[in-house]
Formats: C-alpha cells, sequence, structure tokens
C-alpha cells in the first residue's frame, strides 16, 4: 500500500480542524466570562476541577472503545450483521457504564466533596452529577468520531464535529450569563450543548444498526480494551493530579490552568493528527511491515514532524492571547513554552504505541503508566507545595518523557520497524531539555518569558530544517518546476 501524501494532508487537515474547533471557541469565550464582576482565576481553577472529573467520567464510560472500535473495525466490517452489533452493543456499554458511575457519585457525594478546601467544590451535588453525565457525552462523542473516520464518512464527522463546538460553546455563554454567573453555570451550559450532538448520534447509531448488546462480540473487545482503560485510568493521574494538588491555591491553579487551556488546544489537535494517521498506519500494517516500511516511516515522521510546527506555531500567539486577561490570568503567558512542550514527548508516545495497539499487546500499557503515575505523585507531592505550578510541571514532563522512553524500549521488542531516530526520538528530545533549562535560566535571571520562548521557537524551526532539509529541498523543486 502507498502512502498518499496528499490525501493524508487532507485528512489532518479537515480532522484537525473538527477538534480544533473547541478549544479554538473556548478562547473566544473565556475574554468574555473573565474580569471585574465575572469569573476571576479562583473560578476557572474550579472550571478545571469540575474538567477533572468530566475526564475521569470520561475515561470509565468510554473504556479505550474509541481505540477498540477503530481496530475491531477491520475484523467486522467485511460481515454487516456482526458489524451492526459491535456499533450497537459499544454504544450500548457506554451508556451502561455511564448508570454504573451515577449510582455510587450520588451515594458518596459528601464524601467526595470532602477531598476539596474550596467552598464551591465542597457541595459536590451542584455540580458533580453535570460532570459525570459530560463525561458520558463526550464518550459517545468521541468514540462515534473514531468509527468515523475509519468508515471515511467525511461529511458526517464534519457536520457533528462543528456540531459539538458551536453549540457547547453557545451553551457555555447562556449558562454562565443567564444561570449562574460562576462555574456552574459554565459546567450547565457544557452538558446541554454536548449531549445536544450525543442524542443525533445515537439516534443514528440505533437507525442504522439497531439496538443489541450482544455479549459474544463485547467479549473480546473488553479483553483488548481493559489493559487501555488501566493504561488511560493511570493516564488521568499523571496528566491531572497536578490540578488536585494545587486545588488549596485557588489563584495558582487559576493562572496555572490557564496554560494548560491553551496546552489542551495543542492535544485535540494531535488527536486529529492521530485520527488521519491511525487508519492508514493500521491499513499498511495489515498489508505487511516488510511491504510497507518506507509508508509507515513516512506517516510517523510526518507526524513527528507536525507536532513541533503546531507547537512553534503556537507559543508566541499562546502567550500574546495571556494578556488580554484582565485578572492574574495574563501571568499564564510566563508559562506557555514549556507546559506546551510537555506534548513532545506525549507526540512520540503516540507514535510509538501504534505498533503495539495493531499487535493487541495492551498489557503494557498497564505498568508503563503506573511507573509513570508513581514517579509523578512522587515527584507533585515533594515539589508543589515548594514550587507550586513549576512543581506541577516538572512532575508531568518528566512523566511523559519516562513514559516516551519506555514505549519506544518496548515496541522494539514487539515489532521491528526502522524508524528514523533523530526525526522521532532525539531532536524532538532535545527541544524538551533545552525549553527546561531555558525555563531555569528566565527564573534565575528574571528574563522576559518572550525572550526564551523566542529561542525555543528558532530551536523547533532550525531543527525541523535540519532533519527535513532533503524533503524540503524536493518540494520546493516540484514547485519550481510548475512554476
Amino acid at each position: 500500500m502507498k502512502f498518499d501524501t496528499k490525501e493524508f494532508f487532507r485528512l489532518s487537515f479537515i480532522y484537525t480542524l473538527v477538534v480544533a474547533l473547541p478549544p479554538m471557541l473556548n478562547l473566544i469565550i473565556r475574554p468574555l466570562i473573565e474580569g471585574d464582576n465575572l469569573l476571576n482565576a479562583s473560578d476557572f481553577s474550579q472550571i478545571e476541577i469540575a474538567e477533572t472529573l468530566i475526564s475521569l467520567a470520561f475515561i470509565f464510560t468510554t473504556f479505550a472503545m474509541k481505540i477498540a472500535i477503530s481496530r475491531f473495525y477491520y475484523d467486522y466490517v467485511d460481515n454487516t450483521r456482526d458489524y451492526n452489533k459491535l456499533i450497537s452493543t459499544v454504544f450500548n456499554s457506554i451508556l451502561f457504564r455511564g448508570v454504573v458511575l451515577l449510582v455510587p457519585a450520588y451515594l458518596f457525594q459528601d464524601q467526595i466533596g470532602s477531598l476539596f478546601s474550596q467552598e464551591a467544590l465542597q457541595d459536590f451535588g451542584t455540580y458533580g452529577f453535570a460532570a459525570i453525565l459530560i463525561g458520558v457525552s463526550r464518550s459517545i462523542n468521541v468514540t462515534a468520531f473514531a468509527l468515523y473516520r475509519n468508515e471515511k464518512k467525511v461529511r458526517l464527522f464534519l457536520t457533528l464535529g462543528f456540531g459539538v463546538g458551536l453549540l457547547r460553546s453557545g451553551f457555555q455563554l447562556v449558562g454562565v450569563f443567564y444561570y449562574d454567573m460562576s462555574f456552574i453555570g459554565y459546567v450547565y451550559g457544557t452538558l446541554i450543548g454536548n449531549w445536544a450532538i450525543s442524542l443525533i448520534i445515537l439516534i443514528y447509531t440505533y437507525t442504522r444498526s439497531g439496538f443489541h448488546y450482544d455479549r459474544k462480540i463485547l467479549r473480546p473487545v473488553n479483553k483488548f480494551a481493559f489493559p487501555l482503560f488501566e493504561y488511560a485510568l493511570f493516564a488521568w493521574g499523571i496528566n491531572f493530579a497536578d490540578r488536585y494538588f494545587l486545588e488549596s491555591s485557588p489563584v495558582a491553579l487559576g493562572i496555572y490552568s490557564q496554560a494548560l487551556i491553551l496546552g489542551r488546544g495543542i492535544d485535540i489537535v494531535m488527536q486529529g493528527i492521530q485520527g488521519a494517521s491511525q487508519p492508514e498506519f493500521f491499513s499498511m500494517m495489515k498489508e505487511g511491515i516488510e511491504k510497507n516500511t518506507e509508508g509507515i516511516r513516512r506517516v510517523s515522521n510526518v507526524m513527528m514532524a507536525q507536532n513541533q510546527v503546531l507547537i512553534g506555531l503556537a507559543i508566541i500567539p499562546a502567550m500574546l492571547y495571556c494578556l488580554i486577561f484582565k485578572t492574574e490570568l495574563q501571568y499564564a503567558a510566563g508559562f506557555i513554552a514549556i507546559v506546551f512542550a510537555r506534548y513532545i514527548p506525549r507526540m512520540q508516545y503516540t507514535v510509538f504505541s501504534m505498533p503495539v495497539y495493531y499487535e493487541k499487546k495492551t498489557k503494557v500499557f498497564l505498568w508503563l503508566n503506573l511507573g509513570g503515575l508513581i514517579v509523578n505523585l512522587f515527584l507533585l507531592y515533594f515539589l508543589v507545595p515548594r514550587y507550586e505550578a513549576y512543581g506541577a510541571i516538572t512532575a508531568i514532563l518528566v512523566s511523559q518523557v519516562l513514559l516516551a522512553v519506555g514505549i519506544y524500549l518496548y515496541q522494539k521488542s514487539v515489532i521491528k520497524i526502522p524508524w528514523n531516530f533523530s526525526k522521532l526520538f532525539s531532536y524532538p528530545l532535545f527541544i524538551v531539555i533545552l525549553t527546561a533549562l531555558l525555563e531555569v535560566i528566565k527564573i534565575k535571571l528574571g528574563l522576559d518569558p518572550f525572550i526564551t520562548a523566542s529561542i525555543v521557537v528558532f530551536a523547533i524551526f532550525g531543527s525541523l530544517l535540519i532533519l527535513y532539509k532533503n524533503e524540503l529541498q524536493t518540494a520546493l523543486q516540484k514547485i519550481w518546476k510548475r512554476s
């Protein structure tokens, strides 16, 4: 199978545009709801804790079905009857897990609320059930979009993807200004916007595939997904534990969370890149690694290069964006470069994970992320009380690098793919280390964060020019000949 570069970039652009819309709209909404007599850094810290709970509910109810449905698509696509059963069963399993999660949340709502120090967060019943339902709707939406990517239903993917972004953002504004000028209004607005699309997806799914819950079909799917669920649970601890450690310092968490929100936009766009590459990658592996070695290398290199270009282009605009705010949130500009750097090892982890997913060797993710979680919690416990946000950043950065190194070493023993080590590993890791060193220098010397961030951007594009010099020369020659 020949790797179609033009088709890859076309789909990558489409998928990235769709998944990037919600965070882009969030960038518009945040300044509108922030300021005097509006929401401040403490309010945004509460939004971040609610998002932490939403993410946990999302992981539990999804149960790795986004990846599972993408992988088992290839096993059932040629059998219409069983394929329809698979699709319907997967969505019913998500709804079932949502109900299962709501019951203990209701019974232990007081105990859950007591885990927090902020008074607004202690009343779990006012926002917690809504957070869980948002997690369920996000599970439905994300799993459906993964399915539509495999089915190449681009128009449906676009329509529903844009619908989620527009409706969610619109109802968030309505919730804050007309329901409750606090994080509560924001949460309930998100709930209504998300479920408007989820209901459409469920109606479409049951109309097309019928209503099924086939345990025989679900058994191998769950067996595949369970280690990934455990991995996701540990990954949630790695990526969200820092919020809990900072929760007792609302202003610090609010500032830090603003940088994370912008970083989350990077993460979501990366999902679009992964969404375009995963079907291509799996198809090439199905036809044979030796036959498609060059294609596998190219799609992997393109993923890594897109990641770094995205980060390099986003750093300075994100910092300038932070200066729009009227409250302490403007100080988030100083964290942007180092927060964005964490998504370089995250993409490395994604690339080296794909062969492992295809070979269904998913148990390794449990042990890798358990180790990463232990390291993360250890560092958070000792660093956050002293360094606050920088302690949290250090913990997550170290954890992400260790995970990237770990999955790289493991996949080498599973499958033999001659990766380009410089493009995928050594040069990207150099950017991460350089960013961390510049952050230390910035703090010690009191430098303007725009100076050190500009050096990082220069280093990113300089390294890409070195790595992809031949490809760029070939592309320029083709353009020159056409002109």
